[in-house]
This record gives structure tokens, C-alpha cells and sequence, in this order.
């Protein structure tokens, strides 16, 4: 009896999907008309908070300012500490690959 309630399930999933679809289909113009006609009717209050600037009011020193900044702080650091960093210690009794390993 339980795979036949499974098949059931599944079935009645897939027909409830199937029918979302047919409505979306048929009606989805309507729904985005009503959607639109609902969000202009709501105020927006964040829209205050947003302020655009035309892409030529940007200054190309202050964009590339913090590209030169990281660039600097990685180029300090030496490459012996990274590699300390990134070092996985295996725990006890896990398998460890040699380089051997990866030779073909």
C-alpha cells in the first residue's frame, strides 16, 4: 500500500504544478496587470534614500583607490606566510596523499 500512496503523492504534486502553469498561461498578464495596478497604489518610502549619479560624475581616482590599496597590502605580505595559512593538518587515522600520488 505505501508505494501506491507514494505514487499518489507524487502524481497529485505533479498535478497541482501542472495546474499552476495552466493558470500562470492563461490569467499571467491579468496577474501582472493587478500587480502593477497594487505596487503603485503602496508608497515607497526608500526610494529617498537612493540617490543615482550619472556615470560620468564618478572620480576615476576614488574607484581605482581601493583596487591600489588591496594591491599594495597583498603585494607586502610575503608568499611563505600564505602558504603557512592555508595548511590543512589531517586528523587521526584519515588517509593522507603523497605526491607520488599524483603523478601520472
Amino acid at each position: 500500500m505505501k508505494p501506491f500512496e507514494t505514487v499518489l503523492k507524487v502524481l497529485t504534486a505533479l498535478a497541482a504544478v501542472a495546474g499552476v502553469v495552466v493558470v500562470l498561461a492563461a490569467y499571467g498578464d491579468k496577474i501582472v496587470a493587478w500587480a502593477k495596478k497594487l505596487m503603485a497604489k503602496v508608497p515607497c518610502h526608500s526610494c529617498d534614500i537612493i540617490e543615482f549619479t550619472p556615470a560620468e560624475d564618478f572620480d576615476e581616482e576614488a574607484e581605482n583607490a581601493p583596487a591600489e590599496k588591496a594591491q599594495e597590502e597583498t603585494e607586502e605580505a610575503p608568499v611563505e606566510e600564505n602558504q603557512e595559512e592555508n595548511v590543512v593538518t589531517p586528523a587521526e587515522g584519515e588517509p593522507v596523499a603523497d605526491e607520488e600520488d599524483f603523478e601520472a
